[in-house]
Order: C-alpha cells, then sequence, then structure tokens
C-alpha cells in the first residue's frame, strides 16, 4: 500500500511512454497527409510546365495540357501537334464545344491535330480523392473553363498562354497554379486567383 502511494514505477512510465509513441507514431502520417498530398499535385503541374516547354521548343511544335473538367472525370495529359500550330479563338472555342459533346457520347479521344503525347505521362493523369479542378484559364482566349475540355497552349518558341488552374483540395482550400508566359516559371498560389487579379 505504501509503494502504491509512492507514485508510478519507473516500468509502468515506460510502458504508458511507450504506447503514446505509438500513437503519435500512427496518427502523425494521417495528420500531415493531406498537406503532403497537395504538395505533390501541385509539383507535378510544375514539373510538367517545365517539360513541356522544353520539350515544345526542342521539338519545335506545340504542345498542350489537355484537362478535362466533368464532375466525376478530373483528369488531365499533354498532347502534342503535329506541326506548329497557331491557336485561333474561334476554332478554339468550336473544338471546346464538340469535344465537350464527345465526352458526353463517352469517347475521350483528342482532336485530331493533336496526339496524346505518352513520353512525358504514359497515362492520363487523375487528380486524387477529393481533388477537384474549380477552372482553367487561358488568358489569350479570354476563356475560363469551369466544366467540359480546357487547354494551355505551349508554342515551340518557348512561349506559354497565360493560364491559372484552380485546384481545390479536400477541405476545400483553393490553390492556383499559375504559368510565366516568357520565363516559364510556374507559381503556386495558396488561394484562389484569376489572371484580372495577377494582372493587378
Amino acid at each position: 500500500m505504501r509503494n502504491a502511494k509512492n507514485g508510478f514505477s519507473l516500468l509502468e512510465i515506460a510502458i504508458v511512454l511507450s504506447i503514446i509513441g505509438a500513437v503519435i507514431a500512427i496518427g502523425a502520417p494521417r495528420l500531415f497527409d493531406k498537406k503532403s498530398e497537395t504538395r505533390k499535385v501541385l509539383r507535378e503541374f510544375i514539373v510538367a510546365g517545365k517539360d513541356i516547354r522544353s520539350r515544345a521548343k526542342l521539338n519545335g511544335t506545340t504542345y498542350r495540357m489537355a484537362f478535362q473538367l466533368d464532375a466525376g472525370s478530373q483528369s488531365w495529359w499533354v498532347e502534342k501537334s503535329s506541326r506548329i500550330t497557331l491557336i485561333d479563338k474561334k476554332k478554339y472555342a468550336a473544338e471546346q464545344e464538340k469535344a465537350k459533346e464527345t465526352f458526353q457520347k463517352g469517347d475521350t479521344k483528342p482532336a485530331s491535330e493533336f496526339q496524346i503525347d505518352p513520353a512525358i505521362f504514359k497515362r492520363k493523369q487523375v487528380l486524387p480523392g477529393g481533388y477537384t479542378f474549380k477552372h482553367v484559364e487561358s488568358g489569350s482566349q479570354d476563356i475560363i473553363a469551369t466544366s467540359g475540355m480546357a487547354y494551355i497552349h505551349f508554342s515551340p518558341q518557348g512561349l506559354i498562354e497565360m493560364s491559372a488552374i484552380q485546384i481545390e483540395d479536400p477541405k476545400k482550400n483553393v490553390w492556383t497554379v499559375t504559368y510565366n508566359p516568357i520565363t516559364g516559371q510556374a507559381d503556386a498560389i495558396p488561394e484562389a486567383k484569376s489572371l484580372k487579379d495577377l494582372a493587378r
């Protein structure tokens, strides 16, 4: 009885500390998993942007990031043109409408002028569960896409369309990935920004 009143033994304290350590070891990765997942998602766009820009210059042709923004099918991939492609606004808008109809029919073939380039990604990239594209904005085309298809073009001269990709994480935080049209530098901004906001 006298020993019990004096406090815990060294063995009891060691057991309690080992239990607490085990709980922290199991729980800590889960607490920080979403942050690392978000960093991974954003890093993919930053690295891909640099790679696509380099390939467009090296191969002397037009590349583009293609996005499918429909609910339940949040994916993106890289397409390469067989030649230097000048972007016509009317043609681009018509292509978007055609692509929207195509995807509603379940056919995922890209426009004939561009073909999926497996050199960067072997398959279409799908956003992790809980992540969604809020919108993809293409400055030179004055288009903000929230559904259907969207594109960001990379020219063989090393130029990138002014663009902003908004991605929402599972906690409803919105991140914006932007590309500098001249240097190709990509930035991840921890809030929702449009090109008009960034121009101010």
